[in-house]
């Protein structure tokens, strides 16, 4: 018999009282899970090498695997050959199409990815032709005119890493990739999914994770944050589904 304490079940956030109902962890990982309880085939766009889900938890919230389900994970990097908790790997090659089949995937998620998109129309393109008619997409991203986009945009890519690793000391320079902001508002979004896509978008908090190191400030921007204007709130949370052509 192990001597280990069993592992708390759920994510800490849900028993923070003014924080379960603001972050972006709760409405992005919970519905995603909802919805891939009922697909055959998940895309995870973006899916880089995994690096921010726990792979020493016995079952890892970010891992979208289970029986009967098939999880791709695609990426122009080829770091995601060392992604974990997806079945198979396919990379993104230069011409920038998906190396999916048409109509294939149930749902597709998306987790800190839309802010490095350089050409959104291509990546709903592609999103629009390898999702079935009626399947979903979620997506968690950085609000276009949140204070850390302001900031963002305000340093260089080439120094991002060595900022963020100030602010986030588990963050490897490997996982740092140039941001673009082009998908990022509420306008954006309405352009590119309105034609294909029934959609929503839920803004939510989040800067406080990038102060954790300042107690003080964390505790100050947690505080504040929530009472922001919907815009300037750190997340955009994303659910689109596929309109049915027919």
């Amino acid at each position: 018999m192990s001597s280990q304490p069993p592992q708390p079940l759920g994510w800490s956030e849900l028993f923070q009282p003014k924080h379960a109902g603001t972050d972006s962890l709760v409405p992005f990982l919970a519905v995603a899970q909802l919805l891939a309880a009922e697909a055959t085939t998940v895309l995870e766009v973006g899916c880089g090498r995994g690096a921010a889900v726990d792979t020493s938890r016995s079952r890892p919230m970010g891992d979208f695997r289970a029986p009967g389900r098939h999880v791709i994970g695609i990426d122009v990097d080829a770091a995601g050959t060392e992604n974990q908790v997806v079945d198979e790997f396919r990379q993104i090659e230069t011409d920038g199409r998906w190396p999916i089949d048409d109509a294939s995937v149930d749902l597709a998620v998306s987790d800190w990815t839309l802010e490095h998109v350089a050409d959104p129309d291509a990546f709903v393109r592609e999103l629009r032709r390898v999702l079935r008619p009626g399947g979903a997409f979620v997506a968690r991203t950085v609000s276009r005119n949140s204070p850390l986009s302001w900031i963002a945009r305000s340093v260089p890519d080439e120094k991002h890493a060595s900022v963020l690793a100030r602010f986030r000391h588990s963050r490897a320079a490997r996982d740092v990739f140039p941001t673009t902001y082009r998908m990022n508002t509420d306008r954006d979004l309405a352009r590119l999914f309105d034609a294909d896509f029934e959609w929503a978008v839920a803004h939510r908090t989040g800067m406080r994770q990038y102060v954790l190191a300042w107690p003080w400030l964390a505790r100050a921007i947690g505080a504040i944050e929530p009472h922001l204007p919907r815009s300037l709130q750190m997340a955009l949370v994303v659910y689109a589904r596929r309109r049915d052509d027919r």
